[in-house]
């Protein structure tokens, strides 16, 4: 195993930082930016497998195997680690091996992915969060916790609707929900997790938009007039299916308007103060990640 810690010829010390998640998308991202936040740290990646580890493929990362559902694997996997990014998952429970096996390996600093508003119902999966958060705390591990709203992924199905069609039905009303781009998440993530001095709460989300500013910023990225109209639930599923759209995709995409026209889930109180202190930088426009998603 690696060193705890190394000094430089200048007395600073190095650290040893693991990224859990780190075969998604938010894993792949924050190790990307580690490497240009913490260039002199060393970089562990989480796989669950061997086949897991085949993707990833930056250099200067060491891939280390662990099941948050094993406790001995991760008390292996965590051996010597000063400092984890800790991605959550959405599974009841096991993430308790997680927190018990960093607290046994004496990990110094925990930056976890939680969830905006968790006093709210969130699709339960603030139960989780909730339960995770409180773990950390009683380990007696320093923390920050990353509360993030929703990605704006979740509405690829519309995005590559409207490129295709030219249009943009939804149903959601007037309500509203804070969407960013997932990269930006990573970001705060890897600064969190880099810096250590962020305090015990990062509230992450974007001003709260409707869905008709969604489409306004989706006409913006596609660069030409598209139809912005609302419509029917059932008429906003047929017309992504006759379009061919995923059918995985167009569900997930309605049941985010569905959680945005009930309301009552603390999204109006979004704001991106936190967001961007933690970044360092604006947020990016919808508009660009958009643009991004689509390509």
């Amino acid at each position: 195993m690696l060193y705890i810690e190394a000094k430089d010829n200048k007395g600073e010390i190095f650290m040893n930082i693991l990224v859990t998640g780190a075969t998604g998308d938010y894993g792949s991202h924050a190790l990307a930016y580690l490497k240009k936040f913490a260039p002199n740290d060393n970089l562990f990646a989480l796989a669950r497998s061997k086949e897991k580890a085949q993707s990833i493929k930056q250099d200067g990362v060491t891939v280390r195997l662990g099941d948050f559902s094993d406790k001995t694997s991760m008390v292996e996997a965590l051996k010597d680690i000063d400092r984890l990014l800790f991605v959550s998952v959405p599974t009841p429970g096991i993430q308790k091996n997680v927190v018990d096996a960093a607290k046994e390996d004496n990990v110094k600093f925990i930056a976890y992915t939680s969830i905006f508003a968790p006093e709210y119902s969130q699709f339960g999966l603030e139960q989780n969060h909730s339960e995770t958060e409180q773990w950390i705390k009683d380990s007696g591990i320093p923390y920050t916790f990353l509360r993030n709203s929703w990605y704006l992924e979740v509405n690829q199905a519309m995005f590559e609707y409207a490129q295709k069609t030219g249009k943009f039905p939804y149903f959601a009303g007037n309500g509203k929900i804070a969407l960013t781009y997932k990269k930006d998440y990573a970001e705060a993530g890897a600064r969190a997790v880099a810096s250590g001095k962020f305090g015990p709460v990062l509230n992450l989300s974007s001003q709260p938009l409707t869905y008709r500013e969604l489409g306004l910023a989706t006409q913006e990225a596609l660069g030409k007039s598209i139809d912005i109209e609302e419509t029917s639930e059932s008429d906003f599923n047929k017309d992504l299916a006759s379009a061919g759209i995923s059918s995985t995709w167009a569900t997930i995409a309605d049941t985010y308007q569905k959680y945005t026209k009930n309301g009552n889930n603390g999204q109006e109180s979004a704001t991106t103060a936190d967001f961007e202190k933690a970044l360092g930088h604006p947020i990016t426009k919808l508009s660009d990640a958009i643009k991004d998603i689509l390509n």
